[in-house]
């Protein structure tokens, strides 16, 4: 596919129309960085977007309790969670799958079979094993603290894994165990499993959900809930969990180019996120006026 990248100036395009548009932003890699901060390059140019008359959405591997407040903030008038397993505007649920039980059994026993530290996500419910949140939390950012809100987040989600109602599950399994055939040979029939975006220690992050659901499902819940069409999509995303939610809209984008097989199916290609990569990329969209091609981008070593 043809792709403008991040070395051309980008235009206004068709998208400048006065139709609204359905917006669908993946969350981790996109609005936010490692270290959970979204530039107000991004902040500004989301607020354009809503002003212009378009319609934002989440779309994301995350479930709605690792969705914060303050991402709601920035316009978001649904969801699309779980990597498409669960999908809401406002209180109206459209999308709402779970794990069989006898399914969560097996993956359950996989990731301790590889000491792997994981957590069950649902929209209402978390399972996290043994360990996981003194694991995760200190090491998925830069500095220790910089993933304290994801614990206040789920919290009062938490429920014991054995009784719980999932969509996904999460996994981070040691590098010298972390064998992608391994995986999917012990996955139930009907499954599949992706790397996923957000590392931790040198950990590889698994994400498994049915081979049937990906966030293009969530996407195409939404624009018939909203009538909105399909040639009026826009989705951006930055990694394995964004391909099909990318092939799916109108215009895919994909924020940086560290995921080759996003870049194969993208239509535009912009800087990273901390490179003002979603303001830039919703300008090449024609989603905004916004002048500027860049701004201060963010500083890692903040």
């Amino acid at each position: 596919m043809d792709s403008m990248t991040d070395t051309e100036v980008p235009t206004r395009g068709e998208n400048e129309s006065a139709s609204a548009h359905a917006v669908f932003v993946d969350i981790d890699g996109t609005l936010c960085d490692s270290r959970q901060r979204i530039p107000e390059s991004a902040l500004d140019a989301l607020a354009q977007v809503r002003a212009r008359g378009h319609r934002l959405f989440a779309c994301t591997g995350r479930s709605a309790p690792e969705v914060y407040p303050r991402f709601w903030e920035v316009g978001f008038e649904g969801l699309v969670g779980g990597a498409g397993g669960y999908a809401c505007i406002g209180n109206r649920v459209l999308v709402d799958e779970r794990m069989p039980r006898e399914h969560v059994d097996v993956l359950t026993a996989l990731w301790e079979d590889l000491d792997a530290f994981y957590i069950w996500q649902g929209p209402d419910q978390m399972g996290p094993s043994e360990g996981y949140l003194d694991f995760f939390v200190p090491r998925a950012g830069k500095h220790p603290e910089d993933w304290i809100e994801y614990a206040q987040s789920i919290t009062p989600f938490i429920v014991d894994i054995d009784g719980g109602a999932f969509t996904k599950v999460t996994a981070y399994v040691p590098p010298e165990k972390a064998s992608m055939e391994r995986v999917t040979r012990a996955l139930p029939p009907g499954y599949r499993a992706i790397i996923g975006s957000v590392g931790a220690a040198g950990y590889v992050p698994f994400e498994v959900v049915p081979e049937h659901l990906s966030k293009a499902v969530g996407i195409r819940a939404i624009c018939e809930h909203v009538g909105i069409a399909l040639s009026h999509t826009v989705a951006l995303g930055d990694s394995s969990n964004d391909i099909e939610a990318v092939e799916t809209a109108a215009v895919g984008i994909s924020i940086g180019g560290d995921c080759a097989a996003l870049v194969e199916v993208a239509d535009i290609i912009a800087p990273a996120v901390s490179e003002d990569g979603l303001a830039w990329a919703l300008r090449a969209a024609g989603l905004t006026a916004d002048e500027r091609t860049g701004g201060q981008g963010l500083e890692d070593a903040r």
